[in-house]
């Protein structure tokens, strides 16, 4: 039985974003859950998140980003900004992130957060490069009127960065050395060859086999397969081979990282920044263990870094949970992420 609606949302500026809803659970304090998905795969693949909802007192809104199933293409010239890695794209990112958050806060009555942090309010959750969009919210605020912003303080809780790449969050992959990337693969000359390798190496499980002592030699892929439990009816509705080939970037993506790397590190260490906008959101990072060494790393990588900047300047940035999911590879199992969300303040 299906535990959710489809809705299309209009923005200001005309864009629309297609999203499943759970609806509101029948209380004064629930929290609505905001998530967006990574690449190649929409949000359909998270429905069963739905389905857990009005148990943890939640909704649960899954939006389909640009490009993907009934929501607005990307214009060649908007595609070209990415690909050049152009903080104009990532400011209009930031933009439509607050005006669905506002959506939901002005026209669906979402309840503001309690005033221990525990219960009500949003939380703002990316999946894999589904970062990339959620990051700009805190990377760019500036590009968000102040009227805009006011609207949305009260009511934004917590981030939630559901195993993201290296990619998503512009760092470099000092991978295991030997260790498959299908970006690098000599024999995918396409973006088309690039996805059909894309998604079996994605949806695998590996084996770490030391993840705490911060070096990954030693990986090795299993035979196991989220892919391969979908029916040909799943793998059609929950996958988008044209949208994911157009974000794929030609050429060299060093500008691109860099941007991502800076709105990264605004977001997340920028003391300034943290103090003027949504100074009281926390983070919340959830990796799963068995995903492919790009998400490890990146769990790695930011920890470390959240470690180094408390010991250098205290406790200025934001609060990071770092949560290590067990026995699970980069497509997280839904309940897992709703309690780890709803006791994070």
């Amino acid at each position: 039985m299906q535990t959710y609606t489809e809705n299309t949302l209009k923005l200001p500026d005309g864009v629309e974003i297609r999203y499943t809803d759970s609806g509101a659970p029948d209380t004064t304090d629930y929290t609505t859950l905001v998530g967006f998905h990574g690449t190649g795969f929409n949000s359909y693949q998270m429905v069963g998140l739905h389905e857990h909802a009005h148990k943890y007192n939640m909704r649960t809104v899954l939006c389909n980003r640009r490009d993907y199933h009934g929501s607005t293409p990307y214009s060649d010239a908007e595609l070209e900004e990415l690909y050049a890695g152009d903080q104009r794209f990532q400011d209009r990112l930031a933009l439509k992130v607050a005006w669905i958050l506002e959506h939901f806060v002005r026209h669906e009555h979402t309840p503001r957060v309690s005033a221990d942090r525990a219960a009500g309010g949003l939380i703002l959750m990316g999946w894999s490069s589904g970062n990339v969009t959620t990051l700009a919210l805190f990377g760019c605020p500036e590009a968000i009127p102040r009227q805009l912003y006011e609207t949305l303080e009260p009511h934004l809780r917590s981030l939630v960065l559901y195993d993201p790449p290296v990619q998503a969050l512009g760092y470099p992959h000092p991978g295991p050395v030997g260790a498959y990337d299908v970006f690098t693969d000599p024999e995918c000359t396409t973006r088309e060859q690039i996805f059909d390798r894309f998604v079996p190496w994605v949806s695998s499980y590996y084996k770490h086999p030391d993840i705490a002592s911060g070096i990954l030699s030693g990986l090795k892929c299993t035979e196991k397969q989220t892919v391969n439990k979908w029916t040909d009816e799943e793998k059609a509705k929950y996958c988008d081979k044209e949208a994911a080939c157009r974000s794929f970037p030609p050429g060299d993506p060093t500008t691109r990282a860099a941007m991502l790397r800076a709105q990264t590190h605004r977001a997340l260490f920028d003391a300034a920044l943290r103090a003027s906008h949504f100074p009281n959101v926390s983070v919340l990072h959830i990796c799963a263990e068995e995903s492919p060494d790009i998400c490890i790393s990146a769990y790695l990588e930011l920890s470390r870094l959240h470690s180094a900047a408390a010991i250098q300047r205290g406790s200025a940035g934001r609060r990071i949970k770092f949560t290590l999911v067990p026995h699970q590879n980069h497509f997280v199992r839904i309940a897992l992420v709703v309690r780890a969300a709803v006791p994070h303040g």
